[in-house]
């Protein structure tokens, strides 16, 4: 194994250092760039994409100044009010500028077949005031969609799934290359440099065993993203065990190197979160959305614990995180998703959006259940053995909802019928479900100038931050604001960083 040869130090320098090759840092290069910066953009992996690529793609655009209100409700005022309006108020031009990069904005529209249950509702906490001036849409697909009019239920479910982060991301890259701005691969920065003034004027850096000092004449812009893939920060912040939907590269390498010149951190315990299932196969965990009214899911002794339709896609996660001090366990953790032949039958539990790309989820869920992904059995009793559960329990269980079905009533939770199906159709299936993470919030603290901030509220001279990096989001995340907060603040932090005064040699 090769190590890094300390004592060859190269060095190199830029206008603008960008740290970080997704979407936040494609958007920082090309604005730096635009503002007259030479720009270097240095990023750890093989390729560039990070999160974007692997994402939905989903991104919201407000319509009007009051959905800051609804922002810093949802944050718990986390967030300064001031900083969200300056968000808001550039947010409502994000149309706008996909279009001066080459883009399409699509917007999405009400979707005639239910993909989900519970159906996506817009926005994700409607009881908060102020929550109705946006839209959300993504960047048209450079390729024509999968669907068609002849489609399948199980087909249409699958295209509305489809993945629009990598077109996202064709479309912010394609933006860098065309500017011919300086991207290292494999390169991944290890310490922010400052000068006797407090300045961050470069960083450190390796590239194939070499050690890199890179000299950033004007400012440094960090923008790598989150730390849903380092154990060691999952369980100093986080209440529960959890897998990552991303990929392993997510260690907060940024949150570290921030620290170490005196950043505030904040929002170090925002989750966007969901339940998903994880299997040793593939790294990231896979998203399910139940295509069906016929399930329910139900904790580790086979009870239901609340109303499975009413629980918001990117807040399930808390669901399960109940600990319980007397059994010294989390109950809840896996739960067991618990569904019939019909709903097996009807379209897929995931659908081909996140990182296993070179997988597809059977149209009819069959494929998973002979992999054993999804337990099966031809009665309850079968089925309970199956995961280690009390068979007796479980059979009451669905048996009560079933009746409730019958009824219109749940007694128990108060599921809306409308969103209730019985599990009555043999063999039966179960999926177990874990805390799954989308993306963290914490990291450095910025304002709304993009720029990091000490402990005393202070800008650190010259270092900005953008997206997943320290996100605005402090505790309830609203489905698409990932993206909006990338091409927001990346901009934000490519002007301010191109803006500043040269160093003096």
């Amino acid at each position: 194994m090769e190590t890094l040869r300390e004592s060859v130090i190269r060095e190199i320098e830029s206008d603008v250092v960008v740290l970080g090759y997704g979407c936040a840092g494609s958007v920082a290069a090309i604005t730096a760039h635009d503002n007259g910066a030479k720009v270097l953009v240095l990023e750890k992996m093989p390729q560039g994409g990070g999160a974007t690529f692997v994402s939905n793609g989903g991104i919201w655009v407000p319509t009007s100044m009051e959905f800051a209100k609804y922002l810093y409700s949802i944050c718990s005022g986390t967030t300064e009010l001031d900083l969200l309006e300056t968000f808001v108020r550039e947010a409502m031009k994000i149309e706008e500028y996909v279009e001066e990069l080459g883009g399409v904005f699509e917007r999405w529209v009400s979707q005639e077949i239910a993909a989900s249950f519970p159906p996506l509702t817009r926005p994700s906490w409607p009881k908060v005031s102020h929550g109705k001036n946006m839209i959300r849409g993504h960047i048209k697909a450079y390729e024509p969609g999968e669907r068609k009019e002849d489609a399948s239920f199980a087909e249409k479910v699958r295209a509305i799934g489809r993945a629009y982060g990598p077109d996202l991301w064709k479309l912010v890259s394609d933006n860098v290359k065309q500017r011919g701005i300086d991207v290292m691969l494999e390169t991944p920065a290890r310490e922010l440099v400052q000068n006797e003034a407090g300045e961050v004027v470069g960083v450190v850096a390796e590239n194939k065993c070499e050690k890199l000092r890179v000299k950033a004449r004007k400012a440094v812009i960090m923008t790598t993203g989150g730390f849903g893939a380092n154990e060691a920060l999952l369980k100093a912040y986080y209440p529960c065990p959890f897998y990552y939907a991303g990929l392993s590269y997510a260690q907060g390498d940024g949150l570290i190197m921030a620290q170490k010149v005196g950043a505030q951190m904040w929002h170090m315990l925002g989750i966007c979160g969901q339940l998903g299932f994880k299997t040793p196969e593939y790294e990231a965990a896979f998203q399910i959305r139940n295509p069906s009214k016929n399930f329910i899911i139900v904790d580790k002794s086979g009870k239901r614990f609340e109303d499975e339709t009413n629980v918001k896609v990117h807040n399930a996660w808390r669901v399960a995180s109940i600990y319980d001090p007397e059994a010294l366990q989390y109950p809840r953790i896996p739960s067991y998703l618990i569904f019939d032949e019909s709903t097996k039958k009807k379209a897929p539990l995931s659908r081909d959006w996140r990182p296993q790309n070179d997988y597809f989820w059977s149209l009819d869920n069959s494929a998973e259940v002979e992999k054993g992904w999804i337990k099966k059995g031809e009665n309850l009793r079968q089925l309970a053995e199956q995961i280690s559960m009390d068979g007796a329990s479980l059979e009451q269980t669905v048996a009560g909802f079933n009746k409730a079905c019958r009824t219109g009533t749940d007694l128990e939770f108060g599921r809306a019928k409308e969103f209730m199906g019985p599990i009555d159709t043999p063999p039966f299936y179960a999926l177990p479900l874990w805390p799954t993470i989308i993306s963290t919030s914490g990291g450095p603290r910025h304002d709304k100038e993009s720029r990091v901030l000490d402990n005393d509220n202070k800008p650190i001279p010259r270092l900005y931050a953008a997206g997943e990096l320290g996100s605005f989001i402090g505790m309830l995340y609203e489905a698409g604001s990932g993206f909006a907060e990338c091409l927001v603040f990346g901009k934000i932090a490519g002007q301010n960083a191109a803006s500043e005064k040269p160093l003096n040699d």
